[in-house]
């Protein structure tokens, strides 16, 4: 499998050498880069930036733009992520649980829930929330797939890296 990461133009310092690609483009391939000296286990963590990046564009694939559309769309994934673990685990989160885990102001976390409950993510269930079917998209096997493809490549090419960690 090629490996690309993206890349949004010239560095911030603008004469620092990223390389030897074109820094204009769009993707590059990742074994084409080489991160600056600069920054420790650059490669590494270029690799894991990579795979977040990647497993957000997926999400962003699944449920449509209007789940990541939010002020704070980090927050909201990640609350939504952790309902969704909580969910598969048969065990609701309750907001102070959520708050305490993800490290969030519990009033955040409310408003949040209250936006997944409005458009249909998450019910709530007590005093608790948990995910509604609606998680339930179409071609879940093949999305599902191509998620564990992109772990499993950045994987390899973190283990292919000598530098340990």
């Amino acid at each position: 499998m090629t490996s690309y990461a993206a890349h949004d133009g010239p560095s911030a310092q603008g004469s620092e050498s990223c390389g030897g690609h074109d820094p204009h483009s769009d993707f590059v391939l990742v074994e084409q880069v080489r991160p600056p000296q600069r920054i420790e286990l650059g490669r590494e963590r270029m690799l894991l930036c990579r795979l977040y990046l990647g497993l957000i564009q997926s999400l962003n694939d699944d449920y449509g733009t209007s789940f990541g559309s939010h002020s704070d769309s980090a927050t909201y994934r990640a609350i939504g992520i952790y309902v969704f673990l909580r969910t598969v685990m048969c065990s609701p989160a309750r907001p102070t649980n959520i708050a305490d885990a993800l490290k969030l102001p519990r009033a955040v976390v409310l408003r949040r829930l209250q936006e997944m409950v409005k458009h249909g993510y998450v019910e709530r269930v007590g005093n608790a929330y948990r995910v509604t079917d609606k998680v339930n998209i179409p071609d879940l096997k093949q999305k599902l797939q191509r998620r564990i493809d992109m772990i499993v490549d950045t994987a390899k090419e973190l283990s292919r890296l000598e530098t340990s960690i």
